[in-house]
């Protein structure tokens, strides 16, 4: 067969690039990068949106939480108040009342320590105390509230004349009497001259531990005024440094100092005023510290004391414990000085011999 030959090479055709398809893949590319941007800016739009949701979230279940605690402190100041009044109806015999008492601590606080127990001794009390009823029940007659009224209007007297034991007494016995009559009234005027009682107790008779106490149970009516407070913290400190005394006498210096110059008249039941305790203290401590041969520690204790006055015994124990922490400095001997402007005497000139 004849080969036929092949002149040329067959060009290699190249199919043309089709611009607008580039163009189309361009944008596309465009429009994937705006859109994944766009996806980024959103995604950290809604992280700022959930961290704010979120923090006024958590601070409005904080708020919740605050006034859920403070609501539930209140509950438990009321069932702690009429607790007491319960057991104080129990004391007197009322177990009537006291049943009523109970049975709303149970109601508001269920958990309340001791309340069932109480209440299931107040209906054993009531049980056996109750005598067969017939079968025709009397009607009930309408207390009588003039004794009532008496009591209350004695403690307002007493009140204004500003008799705060005697106040305290009427009132005790007003709610004894009858627990029902104007409680509002009665709880304001219980407050007020619980509060003065109490100021009256650590002031006047140097009662400390009960003034405290009362002050302890006008604080579950409402918060103490700034006087009171300064009177409970002034009487606490004053215990606190007593306990202390024949044990550490540098803390009786330091409670007794600081009462002895903002209350020197508060005393306890010895009568040893604040200041009367703070020279003692300072006048022992002294001496445990010249003892132990601090002497320059023990005159600032002895200072301490006759800062408030002269007394001759102390004194004599600051001069010696002064002279012992500075003492004197010895006096040196005088040199004696050579004149050098003397002029020496010759010796005596010997006889010259005869011959």
């Amino acid at each position: 067969m004849a080969r036929k030959k092949l002149d040329d090479t067959q060009p290699i055709q190249v199919t043309p690039v089709d611009k607008t398809a580039e163009n189309s893949l361009g944008d596309t590319q465009s429009i994937k990068k705006k859109h994944k941007r766009g996806r980024i800016i959103l995604l950290g739009i809604l992280a700022v949106l959930l961290f704010t949701i979120g923090g006024g979230g958590f601070g409005y279940l904080n708020g919740i939480n605050q006034r859920i605690a403070k609501e539930n402190e209140e509950v438990l100041t009321q069932a702690a108040l009429h607790y007491q009044y319960g057991l104080q109806q129990m004391a007197a015999g009322n177990f009537e009342l006291a049943k009523t008492q109970l049975e709303y601590v149970l109601q508001i606080y269920p958990d309340f320590p001791d309340a069932k127990e109480k209440y299931t001794e107040t209906l054993v009390q009531l049980a056996s105390s109750n005598t067969q009823i017939g079968p025709d029940i009397e009607p009930t007659a309408t207390p009588d509230t003039r004794g009532a009224e008496a009591l209350f209007n004695q403690a307002v007297q007493e009140v204004q004349n500003q008799q705060w034991a005697l106040a305290f007494q009427i009132l005790h016995s007003l709610r004894d009497e009858d627990y029902t009559y104007r409680t509002i009234d009665v709880d304001g005027m219980y407050f007020t001259t619980l509060r003065h009682r109490a100021i009256e107790l650590i002031v006047n008779e140097g009662n400390l531990e009960e003034g405290l106490y009362f002050l302890a149970v006008v604080e579950k009516y409402a918060p103490l005024d700034h006087d009171a407070v300064n009177y409970a913290q002034w009487a606490r400190m004053y215990i606190t440094g007593a306990s202390f005394w024949d044990i550490d006498w540098s803390q009786v210096v330091n409670y007794f100092g600081q009462l002895a110059a903002a209350f020197p008249y508060l005393h306890d039941g010895t009568g040893w005023t604040a200041t009367d305790r703070y020279l003692k203290g300072s006048e022992y401590y002294g001496d445990q510290l010249a003892n132990a041969g601090d002497h320059c520690n023990a005159i600032k204790q002895y200072q301490n004391v006759l800062n408030y006055g002269a007394r001759e015994d102390i004194q004599d124990k600051y001069n010696f414990s002064h002279l012992k922490c500075y003492p004197p400095t010895p006096t040196p001997e005088p040199t004696p000085t050579i004149d050098d402007t003397a002029t020496e005497e010759p010796p005596p000139a010997e006889p010259t011999p005869t011959p």
